[in-house]
């Protein structure tokens, strides 16, 4: 018991352990402190690990994205990143991207192979190599790989004439577009009495059948194949732009002195070539999913530039017989292909016609050496003929004559970057003679003379798989 008016001594046992709990409370208080700051750049770790990891995703995707747009636009079968020959890191999103393309020509299989990295520490490794290199040092990076496999598919011609971009401008006895003409509106279609870009006569001498003609009428002759009544199977003319389509619309029903371009045909289909129906069966169809006349150019000249399977010639004046339909034969034309009065260019295979443009190193769209075909003798060709480059024309002059006996695809391929305007989107047909078209299935066909060159151009993805996701050392 405490006196009154004394002061309390306090236990040194009970002061110790106060002191003792007090210091207890500290340290536990320090210790969560230090754990929280922890977690604190733990959680600040985890967040910018997950970010570069997500970053090095994105720029691996978007490797894959530009591959394959310069396989869909260019035509390549093996693109790399960078503008040469051999791949390189190009810098995207805060860090770099790489990717090169392995391709099996017997399969048309590409294997894109994708890289992404994203620098995580100082000083990180400038490695030029890829990471499945056994020479890759990529100490201080975030990395993601992705592998794409892509096959290409073979596009097989079901029409006589395939106009891939814009259409016929200004054909024999055809349209020109002038002030108040809308290309959508056919009721402002005018007829073209007179052009210094197209000779005129009074009736249009391009004839198209969509008839299925034997794969070697040009040397046996024969008939058409008959066929039942109704829809026949196969186009007068597919052209992926509504103004191309409409276009060629016009100079059929518009023509100075044109006729039917159904007259003469046995069986008669049901509805006209001309119909403005837009069922399954219209006349002039659009397919978005057919490729690009300059892709197609692209793929067969990667794949057959080096010589060693196809007759490489440069424009000019030029004749000569080059395949026949038992040993047929790509043919590639740089420049314009020029068939003299007197001179007769024939053969049997692909013919291409194309501008001095690569798509693998050239960028640039003024080329010195442009894409036409000119006839003053005669051209006679069993299979397929391509025509593209910047502003192309198909002239036939009074003297010359011509027949295609397969399928012509030809456009304005502005170097294979599509069209900027009507004034350059289409190709020319200056018509003086007789231009004859005639489709045949049988060049088409597996075991056709022209199936086994067709190039693999509707690029498909058949195989994805995530190569790598890791961080350098």
């Amino acid at each position: 018991m405490q006196v009154p008016g004394t002061t309390r001594t306090e236990n040194p046992r009970e002061a110790g352990i106060a002191l003792l709990f007090s210091l207890v409370m500290m340290l536990a208080l320090l210790m969560m402190t230090a754990l929280s700051l922890e977690l604190t750049k733990t959680h600040a770790l985890v967040n910018r690990s997950e970010e570069s990891l997500f970053m090095a995703r994105q720029g691996a995707e978007s490797a894959l994205a530009q591959a394959l747009a310069r396989m869909k636009d260019g035509g390549q079968l093996a693109p790399v990143s960078g503008d040469g020959t051999s791949p390189v890191w190009i810098a995207f999103g805060g860090g770099e991207f790489y990717y090169e393309t392995t391709v099996d020509l017997t399969t048309e299989i590409s294997t894109i192979t994708a890289w992404s990295r994203i620098p995580v520490a100082s000083n990180p490794s400038g490695s030029p190599f890829s990471p499945d290199n056994v020479a890759w040092d990529g100490r201080g990076y975030v990395l993601q790989g992705l592998e794409l496999l892509v096959k290409g598919r073979v596009f097989i011609p079901s029409t006589p004439l395939f106009l891939g971009n814009g259409g016929i401008q200004r054909p024999l006895g055809g349209v020109e577009w002038v002030a108040g003409t809308d290309p959508f509106d056919p009721n402002t279609w005018q007829k073209v009495s007179s052009s210094p870009e197209s000779t005129q006569r009074a009736s249009v001498d391009m004839e198209l059948s969509a008839l299925d003609y034997p794969y070697d009428y040009l040397t046996n002759g024969g008939t058409p194949v008959a066929l039942a009544p109704g829809i026949h199977p196969y186009s007068l003319l597919v052209s992926k732009n509504p103004v191309g389509q409409q276009n060629a619309r016009a100079w059929m029903d518009f023509s100075a002195g044109g006729t039917a371009e159904t007259a003469g045909l046995s069986p008669s289909p049901l509805t006209s070539y001309s119909t403005t129906s837009t069922d399954a069966d219209y006349a002039y169809p659009i397919d978005e999913s057919v490729p690009d006349v300059q892709d197609y150019i692209d793929v067969i000249w990667n794949q057959y530039s080096s010589g060693a399977s196809a007759n490489l010639l440069t424009g000019g004046s030029l004749s000569g017989t080059y395949g026949s339909v038992a040993t047929p034969q790509v043919t590639i034309v740089t420049g314009g292909l020029q068939i003299d009065a007197g001179d007769t260019f024939s053969g049997a295979g692909i013919l291409v016609i194309r501008d001095d443009f690569d798509p693998n190193i050239d960028v640039n769209n003024t080329p010195t050496r442009r894409a036409f075909l000119d006839v003053l003798g005669t051209l006679e060709w069993s299979g397929l003929v391509v025509i593209a480059g910047w502003n192309p024309y198909v002239e036939i002059k009074t003297s010359g004559n011509a027949t295609i006996v397969g399928a012509l695809m030809a456009e304005d391929s502005v170097m294979s970057m599509g069209e900027t305007s009507l004034a350059t989107s289409m190709i020319w047909f200056r018509l003086a003679s007789e231009l004859k078209i005639l489709y045949s299935s049988d060049m088409f066909e597996p075991g056709g003379i022209v199936y086994e060159s067709l190039p693999g151009v509707r690029k498909e993805v058949i195989g994805v798989r995530e190569l790598m996701a890791s961080y350098g050392p």
